[in-house]
């Protein structure tokens, strides 16, 4: 099969028997090396001496920590740590409660009841209401129905 351009036939050259020259006055143009490293000396040395400071730094702030004491946890003081006595009423009332049976009998139950003074529970009751209609009237809330 002969390749043929434009409707004509391509004639081959033929170097048989020829000897092969390579010119010599043909001048050649060796292209830029790139340089080879992303990275140059100067700013390795940098990232190095950023690296190091870091790492001081954070050094610096452990042994900081470190040499600081932890405190202990903080105790609640109690009533004998404040020297505050508790009002005799407030005494009183709690003594009230404590004096109760531990027995499961019907008849010692009956009895905690009968003892049990509920007139305090309504003056309770009423202040708690007052403490919260004083509130919703300071916010100017009205209330919900």
């Amino acid at each position: 099969m002969n390749p043929t351009t434009n409707n004509q036939p391509v004639n081959e050259p033929n170097f048989e028997g020829e000897e092969m020259k390579v010119p010599s006055a043909m001048k050649t143009v060796a292209p830029e090396q790139a340089n080879a490293s992303l990275v140059s000396g100067p700013i390795l040395i940098l990232l190095f001496a950023i690296l190091l400071a870091l790492l001081g730094g954070i050094y610096y702030w452990y042994t900081i920590l470190m040499s600081q004491p932890i405190a202990a946890p903080a105790m609640r003081p109690t009533a004998e740590m404040n020297n505050e006595p508790e009002s005799t009423t407030a005494e009183a009332r709690t003594g009230a409660t404590d004096v109760v049976s531990t027995s499961d009998e019907l008849d010692a139950i009956q009895a905690d009841i009968e003892s049990t003074r509920f007139e305090d529970i309504d003056d309770g009751f009423t202040a708690v209401e007052n403490e919260l209609g004083g509130a919703l009237e300071a916010t100017d809330t009205p209330p919900a129905q």
